[in-house]
């Protein structure tokens, strides 16, 4: 069912792309011109929204079942335990810890200039933006290559022979730290990406140790598994990214590969479940610090400076953007679910934003991907050349050290209009699985509709704040 309702919005797309006045794609310097103006794509955007929501409710007017829908396995146990496929397993970890140590030796013993050495390329973009773009396709391919948790399981089943880490630790998770510290980590972790020093790879490298050692010794502490599911940022952040992605990896309690199997996009956020408000918050915050890294680059954010910076300063007038951001997105957030709360009479605020928050996983996505797009495909060949020179001491191992950027891989229309596409492609996403969710916790299917004309205000907003945002850094280059 929900299969034939993708195949029918992709047909809509094309009924209406086109938008406004001069506009250069950031990282040109290209001038395209396009034919309407900014505001006909956000009506169009929004109008689409609406009209996927309309066939929703033509096409998904039964209580549809989630875990019906049977999924193709690619591997199972047999497959993964023979010879070949754990050849396969060892290289995979054996390069993943190696490109990890090199990252941290770079860091520390190479050039400081970012664009000359292994460490800030590798972690910025290839990493952070890369793997986020790549694994709401793929899915959750972390949960193989974390290098951390490579190192720790090599620890605790080869050297001190205690495998019983990988499950439980010395000490019971507190449950009054919840999902705080991924909370606080991540508020961190995107300080130094849009305020701190994050491009120094002497920093990043003094941080990733850091980071590594903390890690290490709370898996000892709480478990490996429970430290990765409630403690550890970014195996979270992949887990969550990654349900979206078609590929549905499974493990064993022992942290191994189980099962590998195919699914819908749709069904593995569909089944994810959200026990408490403190991941609420950080689901929110994923998806306003990503929301403010494109904001600062707008004339509106820039206006906010010239009025805060002499008073506060940079430091301050930016951190205080990572703040409230994601502050007003949870009120918002929050406002919207008392309203669906008012309306049907059925659940309390609290259970309706636990259980739609992951339906706003595909806007975060779909931001991501379209904030990012012409950067991975550009910035992203700064490591060609440092595969050859990781240290920047001159070297040319493979040859590739002499290879200058191709800045006309991607042109402006391009970028634009997948832009476009991306985001609305992504609410639309967002529409579906906040309507699976209202199906699972309202009675009747009268109560649904009503519950998700709220949620779908919600959606045609940020919709068109999106497009806003990503297009005012090209429309006032």
């Amino acid at each position: 069912m929900i299969k034939k309702i993708f195949f029918i919005i992709s047909g809509i797309l094309f009924l209406w792309i086109g938008s406004p006045i001069n506009i250069f794609a950031h990282g040109f310097g290209e001038r395209y011109d396009l034919p309407i103006p900014l505001s006909f794509f956000l009506i169009g955007a929004s109008l689409t929204i609406i009209f996927s929501f309309l066939i929703l409710l033509l096409f998904y007017n039964q209580k549809e079942k989630i875990n019906d829908f049977k999924a193709p396995i690619i591997l199972n146990q047999n497959t993964i335990n023979n010879i070949p496929f754990k050849i396969i397993k060892t290289f995979v970890k054996i390069t993943s810890v190696f490109i990890f140590l090199l990252i941290i030796l770079t860091g520390y013993l190479g050039s400081n200039n970012p664009i000359e050495n292994f460490s800030a390329p590798m972690i910025w973009i290839i990493w952070w933006v890369g793997f986020g773009i790549i694994t709401p396709i793929i899915g959750d391919f972390w949960k193989i290559l974390n290098p951390i948790k490579i190192i720790f399981s090599f620890i605790v089943e080869k050297i001190i022979k205690q495998p019983k880490f990988l499950d439980t630790g010395l000490l019971k998770y507190p449950k009054v730290l919840d999902v705080w510290p991924i909370i606080f980590s991540f508020l961190l972790f995107s300080w130094f990406e849009n305020v701190g020093n994050g491009s120094s790879p002497l920093t990043l490298s003094i941080l990733i140790t850091f980071y590594s050692v903390l890690t290490i010794t709370f898996m000892f502490l709480f478990g490996c598994k429970t430290w990765l599911e409630k403690g550890d940022v970014f195996s979270v952040y992949y887990h969550i990214m990654g349900s979206f992605g078609i590929f549905n990896i499974s493990q064993n309690q022992n942290l191994k590969i189980s099962q590998i199997s195919l699914r819908l996009p749709v069904l593995g956020l569909a089944k994810l479940k959200t026990p408490t408000i403190p991941f609420v918050i950080f689901h929110i915050i994923l998806l306003g610090t990503i929301s403010f890294d494109g904001l600062s680059e707008t004339s509106l954010w820039s206006k906010i400076e010239i009025l805060i910076i002499p008073s506060f300063g940079r430091i301050i007038t930016e951190s205080f953007g990572i703040i409230i951001i994601p502050t007003l997105f949870f009120i918002l957030l929050w406002i919207i679910c008392w309203v669906i709360s008012v309306i049907t009479k059925e659940k309390t605020p609290e259970t309706i934003i636990t259980s739609l928050i992951f339906s706003l996983t595909p806007i975060a996505i779909a931001y991501h991907i379209a904030h990012y797009l012409s950067y991975i495909l550009i910035t992203g060949q700064l490591i060609i050349p440092l595969i050859s020179d990781p240290f920047g001491f001159g070297w040319n191992i493979f040859g590739t050290a002499d290879y200058s950027l191709n800045i006309g891989i991607i042109n402006a229309k391009t970028a634009w209009y997948s832009s476009v596409i991306i985001i609305v492609l992504g609410h639309i996403f967002s529409v579906i699985i906040a309507h699976i969710k209202a199906k699972e916790i309202f009675s009747k299917n009268s109560i649904v509709i009503k519950s998700q004309l709220p949620f779908l205000i919600l959606m045609i907003f940020y919709t068109a704040l999106s497009l806003w945002i990503i297009s005012q850094p090209i429309i006032n280059h």
